[in-house]
This record gives C-alpha cells, sequence and structure tokens, in this order.
C-alpha cells in the first residue's frame, strides 16, 4: 500500500517535472528545402533519398533515380511495354512524394521524400542500372500519367509469378508479374497502366513496342537413304603391295570460349511498397516533422497536433523489464487498438501519448534511478 503511494508520486513528481521542463526545438528545416516543387507537367530535377544503412540524405539526380530504381523493381528480360510502364510507375511515385512532402527528417534536421528501401522504392547505387532499363526511362520520360491533370502515387506490388494481365487489379496498385503478362499479350504500356490504375490518362506516350512474332521451328529435310554401290567383278590381278598409312596432321587445340556476359535480369522484382492493404492517405500541406534516427532501440513519439517530440534510447538488454518499457508497451498496444475501434476511443489514446511523451522528457531530463519492476 505503501508503495503504490511511493510509486504513484514519483510518477507524479516525474510529470510535473517534464511538464514544466521546457520543449526541445522542433527540428528545423525541411519546410524550405523539401515540398517546394510543385509542378505537375515537369519532373524535379533532384530527389531526396534516406539512406537506411548511414541515416544519411542524398540528393541525386532524379532520372538517375528512377533508372536504378526500375533496374532494381522489374525484371530487365521482360517485355518493352512492361518494363515501359513500370518507368511510369516509378517515375510517378517519386514524382508526387517530392510535390507532397510527409514530413521525414532524418536525425540531422536534413528533410528528404523518399526511403531507399521498400517503404517507398528500392534504390541501391552500388548495383547497375541495366541498359533495357535505361531505355525503358528515356522512352517514357516525356510521357505524363495523370489523375484530374494531376501527379498520382501509382502504388505497385510484385504479385504473383506467372499471374494473368489484370489479375487481382484494385484500382490503386499495379502488380508486376501482370504488366508482363499483359506485355507478351501485346498491350502498350498505356494500355498497361489503364488496366491497373482506372481513369489514367496517359499522354505523349511513346509508340508501342509490338512483341517480335514467334519463329516458327524450321521443318527438317528428309535424309536420303544411302544405296549401297554395286559390287566390283573380282579381279585377277595380284594382290597389291600395302601402302604405309599417311601420318595424321597435328591435333589443334580447341578455340578458346568467349567470356560469357553476367545476366542483366534480378531473379525476382522488387516488390514495390511492402505491406499495403489500402493507399495511404495524402499528407497535409504543412506536416508535421517525422524524425527519423538509426538506432538499434529508440522510443517515437507521434500525436496529431504536437509540435514537438522527445525521443529516448532504452538499452532493452538491460531494461527489458524496466516499468518504462512495460508502459510503452501498453501504450504502443492501445494506439494499434484504436485504430481499429471508433472514433471514441481515440481521446483515451491521445491522453496517453500526451503521458508518454511526459515520461520521456523526464528520462531525458531527470537522473531519477528508477529500478526494474518499479
Amino acid at each position: 500500500m505503501h508503495r503504490s503511494r511511493r510509486v504513484a508520486s514519483v510518477l507524479a513528481a516525474i510529470i510535473l517535472a517534464a511538464m514544466l521542463a521546457p520543449l526541445p526545438p522542433a527540428p528545423t528545416s525541411a519546410a524550405g528545402e523539401c515540398g517546394t516543387h510543385r509542378s505537375e507537367t515537369a519532373p524535379p530535377s533532384t530527389i531526396r533519398v534516406y539512406r537506411t544503412a548511414s541515416g544519411n540524405v542524398e540528393v541525386v539526380d532524379f532520372r538517375t533515380y528512377v533508372k536504378n530504381v526500375l533496374s532494381r523493381e522489374w525484371i530487365s528480360s521482360w517485355t518493352t511495354e512492361s518494363l515501359r510502364s513500370g518507368a511510369l510507375a516509378v517515375k510517378n511515385y517519386a514524382w508526387y512524394q517530392v510535390i507532397h512532402w510527409r514530413g521525414y527528417v532524418n536525425g540531422g534536421g536534413t528533410c528528404f521524400d523518399v526511403f531507399d528501401s521498400t517503404r517507398d522504392q528500392h534504390y541501391d547505387p552500388s548495383r547497375p542500372t541495366y541498359p533495357a532499363m535505361a531505355a525503358a526511362v528515356d522512352a517514357t520520360w516525356g510521357t505524363l500519367a495523370h489523375k484530374s491533370g494531376k501527379i498520382f502515387p501509382t502504388y505497385y506490388n510484385a504479385g504473383r509469378p506467372g499471374e494473368a494481365c489484370g489479375a487481382g487489379a484494385n484500382g490503386w496498385q499495379m502488380f508486376q508479374w501482370g504488366t508482363q503478362a499483359c506485355g507478351l499479350a501485346g498491350k502498350s504500356a498505356a494500355q498497361i497502366m489503364g488496366i491497373y490504375y482506372p481513369g489514367v490518362a496517359v499522354t505523349a506516350a511513346p509508340p508501342a513496342a509490338t512483341p517480335p512474332p514467334a519463329t516458327p521451328a524450321p521443318t527438317p529435310a528428309p535424309t536420303p537413304i544411302a544405296t549401297a554401290p554395286p559390287s566390283a567383278p573380282p579381279s585377277a590381278a595380284p594382290n597389291p603391295a600395302p601402302t604405309a598409312a599417311p601420318t595424321p596432321p597435328p591435333a589443334t587445340p580447341p578455340p578458346t570460349p568467349a567470356p560469357t556476359p553476367s545476366p542483366e535480369p534480378v531473379a525476382m522484382p522488387g516488390g514495390g511498397q511492402v505491406g499495403l492493404s489500402a493507399p495511404p492517405p495524402p499528407p497535409p500541406p504543412d506536416p508535421e516533422p517525422v524524425v527519423v534516427t538509426v538506432s538499434n532501440a529508440s522510443i517515437e513519439v507521434t500525436a496529431a497536433g504536437v509540435s514537438h517530440r522527445a525521443a529516448v534510447e532504452v538499452d532493452l538488454a538491460a531494461m527489458h523489464d524496466h516499468a518504462a518499457v512495460r508502459f510503452e508497451r501498453s501504450v504502443d498496444a492501445a494506439t494499434r487498438r484504436s485504430r481499429l475501434t471508433s472514433l471514441s476511443s481515440m481521446p483515451a489514446a491521445l491522453r496517453m501519448l500526451v503521458m508518454r511523451h511526459a515520461i520521456e522528457r523526464a528520462f531525458a531530463i531527470l537522473p531519477l534511478p528508477i529500478g526494474p519492476g518499479s
């Protein structure tokens, strides 16, 4: 009983101190650098890519980025029209994110447009850009894919190997294996876009590249039946003297085979934006900064309308049963449940998020030794 009062007093002191302590400044940068490109007809010249391995933000030439992503996401041995539809999807997706900045900044306060992973699109400059992919991007660079006159997010996923053209089309997502089936069926890139993104208007598309007709196998010529020559009459002449067998010419070494170039295509398509069951809502015009840091264990707070945030890093190996860690798990679970229930549960979830924010601020500014199980 006394222990409960003591714990409650400590928590009250923590919350009060956290509320009175000055909040850290919100990340600066971002809005002046990201989200400033507004053109729906001219692609951006560059794109800011978050490198997951380092936490750095790289500014990449936009066309170079699209070519590299297409080389990671599609298979270069697929039909020309499949690759062109992929080039349009990759370009549109990235272009939309440049226009509609989602608020992402790295730990140093630098804003970025896309992740280099399948959270957005797979980008890896350490691997080559294949000629077939570069050609598909160049051929469609002047092609526009609009809905209501605007660039829209062209989400896509690998789908299933061998699936039919348009199989599983849901109106907002392209399936990579399906685009190959469409290309084999003679569909153009513009037609493929229309199958997976109904209502799209594709303009300035290149002439369709029809798949080469199947070459029939040549009919083998009939093999003539060999007939034995007529037997010669026996000769009365004496047997001629045996002659020496001719000396065979020296053996010619076989030619050295030319080295086989490494194959271009990857084994499987990249898979696009993994884990989406529905298209995410568009970000607000002036989003709240979302800090992304490189850390093995970090606590992230997200609460609508709260412009400041505090983050604390926890050694989970030493604090796996700490009261604060248990509190974090309960808040995460409550937040997940609140997304699945009615809006009436949102105030309670937000209150818990505010409490979570206060606890984190206390850990950041107060050296209070709270032991495991407190």
